[in-house]
């Protein structure tokens, strides 16, 4: 089915507590294309090479995307592609790691989601998370599920720090007029729930809210980086 228009935006930024930006962000939303994608990867903190790891997964995303998206009109294709080409980044970094012989692998969150006519597909690891907001009833939801030891401050799963990982993706209608959003961990750490409905809720556009989130967040001292895309659909 022919999508209903989907405008999207996307940044990423340093913040104020660390020496260089361990995120990275995909865009792809070409009008000719049945369905368009979204992507941020966050570099685990800790690690080396974190933005080594978030730009290859990012690269490897959008290149697979590129060679297969024409065909992705489903939810349940969208969900397959992209949990394929998660565990394909998720073994090509840890065969890195295992060469190099990392004491501490590198390795990185993700969220990837992919919008078709009448779904919305995603798949992820780690605390990198995706949001709907409805400006209609005001209601921020959070639709992905940290993956966080309980009781302490680790993942429990992220993309090349084990030799397999076990990755569902999720698919959902696709709602006219509604945001989503999708950040790394530095966007909710520093801007909670209310700060995030009010920025959207006040937003005509994706760019709009993602100034408002942004600012947000490095207004509040953003010691970590911080990476946002905010997409709206709309109806054709």
């Amino acid at each position: 089915m022919e999508r209903g228009r989907i405008d999207i935006a996307g940044e990423t930024n340093i913040g104020a507590g660390r020496l260089k930006n361990e995120d990275n962000y995909c865009i792809f939303n070409p009008p000719a294309f049945p369905s368009a994608l979204a992507a941020v990867c966050d570099g685990i903190g800790g690690h080396r090479d974190g933005e080594v790891a978030s730009m290859f997964c990012c690269r490897r995303i959008m290149a697979e995307f590129l060679r297969r998206g024409g065909e992705l009109r489903s939810g349940a294709a969208a969900g397959s592609f992209l949990a394929e080409a998660l565990t394909e980044c998720n073994d090509r970094l840890f065969c890195r790691n295992e060469f190099d012989g990392r004491e501490l692998p590198m390795g990185c969150t993700a969220i990837c989601a992919v919008f078709t006519g009448e779904e919305l597909a995603f798949c992820g690891a780690g605390d990198s998370r995706l949001y709907d907001f409805s400006p209609q009833s005001g209601e921020l939801r959070q639709l992905s599920v940290d993956d966080v030891c309980p009781g302490r401050n680790a993942l429990s799963r992220a993309i090349g720090i084990r030799r397999r990982i076990e990755l569902t993706p999720r698919i959902m209608p696709l709602e006219d007029d509604r945001f989503y959003l999708l950040c790394s961990d530095g966007l909710y750490h520093f801007a909670d729930d209310g700060g995030i409905a009010d920025a959207l809720r006040e937003s005509a556009t994706p760019r709009v809210a993602v100034n408002k989130l942004m600012r947000r967040a490095l207004l509040r001292g953003a010691g970590d980086n911080v990476t946002i895309i905010v997409a709206r659909t709309r109806s054709l």
